[in-house]
């Protein structure tokens, strides 16, 4: 260019940019087919929003396709968002209804009932297994004073049946839950109810750990008519009764 030739005038030409524009709408509207994945159609939302935005009305650069995107990437993505919630609300319902499946919650707490305790839980287990126990003893008393021949329970089940004075149902039920889940087994042997003699009525009251849920070198417990509970750490629920210590 020359000195004495005259200055173009820049703004008179064509933006170069609308060719670009509509290559930007073609690319967002071959991605938007696969907006049902969110990040595809994420770009596709963002490309076809800077297409239409620039392309000023103009089908030459390329707005139809723009807008064509944003129309199938918008679908799609509300399809998706509305599957998912219809799948996860599907889901939680399952859920809940499994949860409070009486066989589902049998299966879980037999098979919680079948894993090792950590020491820490073992402690928690042996206090719960001697509450138990108390709570089983005063109803064996109760239940040898309210019958007038001095009978004892000789049956796990009749005791919580009969409960102590005032237990409502809900409360017996809960109880009973209490020894079923119980890291210890419940038992009562050399049972004698007193049927001919009430002076010779006795029973033998154990919790025995459950192996392996509890570790070795748990504690036995074992209570007698006396009403006085004993322990063990070694040998077993006989033992408990000829040397166990007694507990306050």
């Amino acid at each position: 260019m020359g000195t004495g030739d005259p200055i173009p005038n820049l703004a008179t030409r064509p933006a170069p940019s609308g060719a670009g524009r509509r290559a930007l709408a073609r690319t967002a509207l071959i991605v938007s087919i696969f907006a049902f994945l969110p990040p595809l159609g994420l770009a596709a939302l963002v490309m076809g929003h800077v297409a239409e935005h620039g392309s000023g009305g103009s089908p030459q650069t390329g707005q139809p396709m723009a807008r064509a995107a944003l129309w199938i990437a918008y679908i799609q993505l509300l399809v998706v968002l509305s599957a998912m919630f219809i799948f996860w609300t599907a889901f939680r319902r399952t859920a809940i209804s499994f949860q409070r499946d009486a066989m589902v919650q049998g299966f879980f707490r037999s098979s919680d009932r079948e894993q090792p305790l950590d020491q820490s839980e073992a402690g928690e287990a042996e206090h719960t297994a001697r509450t138990i126990l108390t709570q089983l003893i005063a109803i064996e008393d109760q239940y040898h004073r309210d019958r007038k021949v001095g009978l004892y329970a000789c049956h796990i089940n009749e005791l919580v049946e009969d409960g102590l004075e005032g237990t409502t149902l809900a409360e017996k039920r809960a109880f009973y839950q209490r020894i079923a889940d119980s890291a210890y087994m419940f038992e009562i042997s050399s049972c004698n109810s007193g049927d001919e003699d009430a002076e010779d009525a006795a029973y033998f009251l154990t919790a025995v750990p459950r192996h392996p849920r509890m570790p070795e070198g748990s504690a036995i417990y074992c209570a007698n008519e006396s009403g006085e509970m004993r322990q063990v750490r070694t040998g077993t629920s006989l033992d408990c009764l000829k040397h166990g210590d007694p507990l306050p």
